[in-house]
């Protein structure tokens, strides 16, 4: 058997972390960001349509405050609109008050400090970014709305998720 040191042990470990640290990670979660309709980079999307996001578990109630759907970037207008939860609270539907633009892009922001019923932090890292999501950083954020406070941090310092699409 053979014996590292403690530097070959460090070294191993900085690769490694090297290796994944490309993109920000979030920690593993019992509840899972599951899927958002429309998803990141969708285009053509009809104004008239509803936004359906989903999660693994059921979510703790209010965690609806931390969602919103903005014209343009995250940092703009917010749309006016009713949010619905199924009643096993795993799916959450976005009614805008009225139909969307044409032809204008909008950014569904899901906030990284959300809570499920159980009051455990939910985990976007296992399929957020393959729906064309990416995270919101502090750069990006330029703290339009309030967007920033504890519910909409994670606790990998980012502010949850962004995707964007744009209509027809």
């Amino acid at each position: 058997m053979r014996r590292f040191g403690v530097a070959a042990i460090a070294v191993i470990g900085l690769a490694g972390f090297a290796a994944c640290s490309d993109d920000v990670v979030a920690p593993d979660a019992a509840t899972q960001f599951a899927s958002v309709v429309p998803g990141g980079g969708s285009v053509n999307v009809d104004p008239g349509t509803s936004i359906v996001i989903e999660f693994s578990h059921p979510m703790m109630v209010g965690m609806e405050a931390y969602m919103a759907v903005t014209e343009g970037d995250v940092n703009g207008v917010v749309v006016q609109g009713a949010w619905t939860w199924s009643s096993d609270r795993t799916r959450v539907i976005f009614q805008p008050a009225g139909p969307l633009k044409a032809a204008t892009r909008y950014t569904i922001h899901i906030g990284g400090g959300m809570m499920d019923a159980e009051g455990r932090m939910i985990g976007f890292g296992d399929h957020g970014q393959r729906m064309g999501g990416q995270w919101a950083t502090s750069q990006m954020m330029g703290g339009s709305h309030g967007m920033t406070g504890s519910g909409w941090q994670h606790s990998n310092g980012t502010y949850g998720m962004v995707f964007d699409f744009t209509t027809r």
